[in-house]
């Protein structure tokens, strides 16, 4: 018989959520992304980021997609033309608002939006092809968010998630306060790995989409946003 390792007495999702719990950066609410989707659809837009994505997807055989946490709807305008359908969903009602209006400057027809949260019943959601979770994964159960997604997957799931913190680790520390870290990619693959899947990693090496803060209050507000709280002098 073969016994267990160490490894195999470790619970990822459980060290997830206790990283997650201990984080000194707070999860963004519905109201903050709605105050955001304005200038979040001009950049994302724009961001080459999205082309790195797609250039990444298999598409063969696929022909329905979903687009979840889909914000603006930047990834589903770009993978319109690849698939029948595609079913779009987001937390934020604003973001939904340029979702839409992005899809009919673009002249898509194939997407259908509606608004969910990773919490939310996902029974009326559709299986699809493929799946698409974009630096989306911020919730408090990431096993729960992966079942979830994966019960709606016939072929693949696509997701990023972030290496390392959002804001460069040399500001943090020049706030001299002690900075707990959110729980980085290492936990998703650990976690996907404890489910019975063997996740394939790729590296998408990418900027800031609104570029780089011209002023100083302009990096504070990067630095609250990053943070989602306010900073103190």
């Amino acid at each position: 018989m073969i016994l267990p390792s160490n490894y195999d007495r470790l619970d990822f999702n459980k060290l997830y959520k206790e990283q997650r719990t201990n984080s000194s950066f707070i999860r963004k609410s519905v109201a903050k992304w709605d105050v955001k989707a304005a200038s979040f659809s001009e950049s994302v837009l724009k961001s080459d980021y999205v082309k790195d994505f797609i250039s990444r997807v298999d598409f063969e055989g696929a022909r329905t997609l979903l687009d979840f946490a889909c914000g603006a709807g930047a990834l589903s305008i770009a993978a319109a033309n690849k698939v029948d359908k595609i079913y779009g969903y987001d937390f934020s009602s604003k973001m939904l608002e340029f979702a839409e209006q992005n899809s009919r400057d673009f002249n898509c027809k194939n997407i259908e939006f509606a608004q969910k949260a990773f919490e939310d019943d996902f029974s009326d959601v559709p299986e699809c092809d493929i799946t698409f979770a974009s630096r989306c994964l911020d919730v408090d159960d990431l096993k729960q968010a992966l079942e979830k997604l994966l019960s709606k997957t016939k072929k693949a799931l696509y997701i990023t998630f972030k290496v390392g913190s959002f804001i460069n680790e040399d500001v943090l520390n020049a706030l001299g306060s002690n900075i707990e870290k959110r729980p980085d990619f290492i936990y998703l693959i650990n976690i996907l790995f404890q489910m019975g899947y063997l996740p394939k990693l790729e590296y998408i090496q990418t900027s800031c989409s609104d570029g780089m803060p011209e002023t100083i209050d302009d990096l504070v507000k990067k630095i609250q946003w990053g943070l989602s709280r306010e900073l103190t002098e």
